[in-house]
């Protein structure tokens, strides 16, 4: 396979960085190894690249048998469960280079749902057909362990969000926690576009939504960020880190 190159747009147009390279991808390792089989109608079988999903679709329900993890290749995902009343409660959101349901692997069905926020794509890996690899299960087995690995320590880093005591923090975190991700995959991380509606930030950071929009009205007053409808630009990391306190709860 020839990757995919994403150029990093560093201009404020976040448009222009929605998709992710291959190689910057955590099914990237698993995806060498399938890629690398002879046999094209096992690749076809194990893999399914940039399948089209449209806004509101999807990709899996509570309580399904697993069958497939899903790289989001771009756009943005969001896994949520149902409450008794019918309301979205949200657990986390998914961005370009991310695993979903990959966690599944361990309980055998799906202990969540995830939907997309806006139109994107994704990549299924069917992980329950690996042993078609022949000599390179092995390799495969390898690559997965370190990627749920790393999937682990992101949800535990993720999971601190809503455990810091004011919404301030907690807005001021989340913020730095996509700006984080974001740069990781080499895809633009100050001006950031959230497909997520402010009732979905708050579900997920266990506040109220007028907290959301009086937060980010307040750290736009005092120049740390700039709001423009879903589009936020960051002006001022170092504030927002201060506010997050992220020295004394992440570098220890």
């Amino acid at each position: 396979m020839t990757k995919q190159k994403t150029t990093q747009n560093t201009s404020t147009n976040p448009s222009t960085c929605k998709e992710v390279a291959c190689d910057n991808c955590d099914f990237s390792e698993i995806q060498d190894v399938i890629l690398g089989v002879d046999d094209v109608s096992v690749v076809s079988q194990l893999l399914k690249r940039r399948q089209q999903v449209p806004k509101g679709e999807g990709l899996f329900r509570t309580g399904q048998p697993f069958h497939a993890a899903y790289a989001v290749k771009s756009g943005t995902f969001m896994s949520y469960r149902l409450l008794e009343d019918g309301e979205e409660q949200v657990l986390g959101f998914h961005f370009p280079g991310e695993l979903i349901g990959i966690d599944a692997i361990r309980e055998g069905n799906y202990t969540y749902s995830a939907k997309a926020l806006e139109p994107g794509s994704i990549c299924e890996l069917y992980f329950n057909d690996l042993a078609l690899l022949g000599k390179g299960y092995v390799d495969a087995q390898d690559s997965l362990i370190r990627v749920m690995g790393g999937q682990i320590n992101r949800e535990q880093r993720q999971s601190l969000l809503a455990a810091r005591q004011s919404a301030d923090e907690r807005i001021a975190a989340f913020l730095l926690n996509l700006s984080e991700r974001f740069n990781k995959r080499d895809i633009c991380s100050t001006n950031l576009r959230l497909a997520m509606s402010r009732q979905h930030i708050a579900s997920y950071l266990g506040v109220a939504v007028e907290t959301i929009s009086r937060g980010l009205k307040r750290f736009q007053s005092v120049g740390l960020l700039k709001v423009s409808g879903k589009q936020i630009e960051l002006l001022d990391k170092a504030g927002l880190e201060n506010i997050a306190r992220v020295a004394s709860t992440t570098k220890k």
